[in-house]
């Protein structure tokens, strides 16, 4: 009996009985009142199904569409089921309105990947605070992906008894970058060499001692904050200073706009020359120009590609008896999709996946344990054995040989014969 059925009761005089059960017009109210009932719970869902903590099915699907966000495709193929799309959703609208921010794109990516939208829905105790750190390091985002490029010239000219080259380059980055700079000499030994930035005039330059041997290469880097020139192998940075002659040496960072870079080399110089060695004729040379640059409107998602190993090391390293994974993953091949999906318009997101081989290198003791091995049989067979051989030789030999000796004469028989002396 609903209240609907009262109500419609209650219409009826006390003369029709309409309040006894077992009568007709009792069961006929009743019945009307069921389908009044289950009119009143369709309006309600209907009204419920604007609210994501309520929607189901096509429902929830739509107000996901809103945000861009979809139903996924599980590991089995199944689609994700109306209560786990639902804990994803309400996680999301909140970082993805906006759209393409850092937080909905980790976001998106660890829920794809099985983990909570946001870290605070696990709502860990203050003492795993480090465990809750290293779940955020398993995935996360680098802004401008890096690409190495690489920029060559061999273009020389003759200036000021030197051969000079002008290296341009032009490579859009957002921010500078140190160069490698590979310097070969094709013809021709090099002295007094110099590598200028034009637009800042800063650059390195040899001292006047200091000789690049015909057909060798000099290499510039930065060594984690040091000056590195290398000629085929040895170290020669203390041959360099900078072009206003201070020390330690500095190559110069490339910047983010369009630069040029001058070159030159001398060949023989009076007063430090050898006649017996160097030569006089102008070097000739190309250089080669590495840099990293870093890609406006880019970023790069990294996580790991075994990310359930991973978690649970972090879950045996901190003891933590809780779960972490609050929904069933998607395939990796498919987490380029949800980037695609939250990502910025006109913006080029990536997806990188690192293998991260762990290893255990925990100490543990060992009790000390001695085995022995008690046998109830005794062998007390002995063996006799001889053994003849040559040990001088691989091969022994058992000829025997009869010889009849007749007596030889003194100077007349010979010693290779069968002749003896008596």
């Amino acid at each position: 009996m609903s209240y609907k059925t009262d109500r419609l009761v209650a219409l009826f005089p006390d003369a029709y009985a309409a309040n006894e059960r077992g009568s007709l017009l009792y069961r006929l109210l009743d019945a009307a009142g069921a389908e009044l009932m289950e009119a009143d719970d369709r309006i309600k869902r209907l009204l419920k199904s604007h609210w994501v903590k309520y929607a189901e099915g096509s429902a929830l699907d739509g107000l996901g569409a809103i945000f861009a966000v979809a139903r996924r495709t599980l590991r089995d193929g199944e689609l994700e089921p109306d209560e786990a799309f639902r804990r994803r959703l309400q996680a999301t609208v909140p970082l993805f309105t906006g759209g393409g921010t850092v937080e909905a794109i980790l976001g998106a990516v660890r829920s794809a990947l099985g983990l909570p939208f946001s870290l605070d829905e696990l709502r860990l105790p203050a003492e795993f605070a480090e465990l809750r750190k290293g779940i955020e390091e398993l995935i996360t985002l680098t802004e401008f992906s890096p690409q190495s490029v690489r920029v060559l010239e061999s273009a020389i000219s003759e200036v000021e008894n030197a051969s000079e080259l002008i290296l341009e380059v032009t490579d859009a980055t957002v921010r500078e970058s140190l160069p490698q700079i590979i310097w070969s000499f094709d013809r021709g030994d090099g002295r007094l060499l110099s590598l200028e930035r034009m637009d800042t005039n800063t650059g390195v330059k040899s001292k006047p001692e200091f000789l690049v041997p015909e057909g060798s290469t000099l290499v510039f880097s930065d060594d984690r904050g040091r000056f590195s020139a290398v000629l085929d192998g040895l170290d020669v940075s203390d041959k360099f200073v900078n072009l206003d002659g201070s020390a330690p040496a500095a190559l110069p960072p490339v910047p983010s706009v369009a630069s040029q870079w001058k070159f030159r080399a001398k060949s023989g110089v009076f007063g430090v020359s050898r006649f017996d060695s160097d030569a006089f004729d102008l070097p000739q040379f190309h250089v080669a120009l590495s840099r990293t640059i870093f890609q406006p409107l880019t970023f790069d998602v990294q996580a790991p590609y075994f990310l359930k190993s991973a978690v649970e090391q972090l879950k045996q390293r901190h003891k933590y008896q809780g779960e972490l994974f609050i929904f069933e993953g998607i395939p990796l091949e498919r987490i380029q999709e949800v980037v695609d999906q939250t990502r910025a318009a006109g913006v080029r997101g990536s997806v990188q996946f690192s293998l991260n081989f762990l290893e255990d290198h925990s100490q543990r003791d060992q009790d000390f344990r001695l085995e022995a091995e008690r046998r109830t049989t005794e062998d007390a067979g002995a063996l006799d054995s001889l053994l003849v051989a040559n040990v001088s030789q691989q091969i022994e030999s058992q000829t025997m040989t009869e010889r009849l000796t007749i007596a030889g004469v003194f100077d007349i028989s010979p010693f290779d014969g069968p002749f003896g002396f008596l």
